[in-house]
């Protein structure tokens, strides 16, 4: 039978001189760059956050960092990385999703001389919103030096309880490593309220959720909300009965509550300053007094100027005219939500109030960039021109 088969081979090789040699296929496929088949991980990847945050106790509106540290070895790299599902909106906030990988610096004597590995690690900020959460399984994928392979590795998913806080009624909704009061100030507002404006600054802090408990009318006039350092300037509108506030944060180095009182110690002014507290329209008054003086001017010139008699007589009518309607014509727009309204028409001005919803307010006046308004509730107060429709 072996016979038979080497002749019959034989006779091919004759009857087809174009079948190459057995040492010609072999130089051949040398030439062919055809991966043979990978057995071994060339990603590793693991989540490093440490036991201290992962097993401490956790609490709405605290924001948790998570980190996870990927290995790529023989020369890989990074090809992409996301989580395995969609974060639920209705109990974490990512804030960081466009975080990038940062390398790290290892100490190369632990791994076998000849290994190559690269050490990426990303922390991603979560902020709690619901009592029971859950942080997604987290994936990385590899691709090899050669780009003919790709590996992966995952981290687990991570289920968290986090406690709610709000059952204490002088809570202020901000979880903080620290929280401090910065300056703050108290002027009279108008008969029966006193309007107060305060700094606070955070470390490690929700202090976007800062509300004052059982106050109807506060606000933020300033801010500055990034991760760790956070400051605002609040402010709000409280009863002249009321001889200071106090609310409480929950403070992550004692694990207690900790309370903050602003006592409210009126400033005492000038009546000029008093009246720039309470909106007064003084631009308006010396318009119209300018106004009167051209009109009177106008007239009075046609006494003296004869032969333009009838040319200052037109200009002081429609100067009069003028003057009637700037006056007596209160035009009407609406104010979008989330506008501010100003005590006075500056930029660095105090805020009254905030709008939830549109309103219909009344313009009664104007300023450089910004309206006189008077709101439904009889608030009068300024506004940017652009925020009305």
């Amino acid at each position: 039978m072996r016979i038979f088969i080497v002749g019959l081979f034989a006779i091919l090789l004759w009857a087809n001189p174009e079948i190459p040699q057995e040492s010609e296929l072999v130089e051949d496929l040398s030439r062919l760059d055809i991966p043979q088949e990978q057995t071994n991980h060339i990603v590793y990847l693991k989540n490093t956050t440490p036991e201290s945050i992962i097993n401490a106790p956790i609490y709405i509106g605290q924001k948790i960092p998570i980190t996870y540290r990927a290995i790529f070895f023989q020369n890989a790299s990074m090809n992409r990385s996301s989580f395995k599902e969609k974060i639920p909106s209705n109990e974490l906030v990512l804030e960081n999703p466009n975080q990038e990988w940062q390398e790290v610096a290892f100490d190369r004597s632990d791994f076998a001389e000849g290994d190559t590995q690269k050490i990426y690690e990303i922390t991603y900020m979560f902020k709690v919103k619901a009592s029971n959460l859950r942080i997604p399984a987290f994936e990385v994928s590899a691709l090899s030096s050669d780009g003919f392979y790709t590996d992966s590795a995952i981290s687990e998913a991570i289920n968290l309880n986090a406690t709610d806080l709000y059952q204490n009624k002088n809570y202020a909704g901000v979880v903080a490593d620290e929280l401090r009061l910065g300056v703050y100030k108290a002027k009279h507002y108008d008969d029966s309220n006193n309007l107060i404006a305060f700094e606070l600054s955070a470390l490690n802090a929700n202090l976007e959720d800062f509300r004052l408990p059982s106050i109807e009318k506060q606000g933020i006039e300033r801010s500055n909300f990034t991760t760790p350092n956070a400051s605002a300037i609040f402010y709000a509108i409280v009863p002249r009965s009321i001889q200071g506030i106090s609310f409480e944060y929950f403070s992550l180095r004692t694990n207690r509550f900790e309370q903050v009182r602003i006592p409210i110690l009126l400033t005492i002014e000038n009546v000029g300053a008093q009246e720039n507290l309470r909106p007064k329209n003084t631009y308006l008054m010396y318009w119209t007094l300018f106004i009167c003086g051209v009109m009177v001017t106008f007239f009075a010139l046609s006494f003296f100027i004869r032969r333009w008699r009838k040319v200052f007589w037109l200009l002081g009518g429609i100067t009069l005219c003028y003057l009637m309607y700037y006056l007596f014509y209160n035009q009407t727009a609406v104010l979008a939500e989330n506008k501010h309204i100003w005590i006075l028409p500056t930029h660095n001005s105090t805020l009254l109030e905030t709008t939830s919803e549109p309103i219909m307010v009344k313009i009664i006046g104007e300023h450089d960039r910004y309206y006189k308004i008077m709101t439904p509730d009889d608030i009068i107060g300024w506004i940017r021109k652009e925020d009305v429709q």
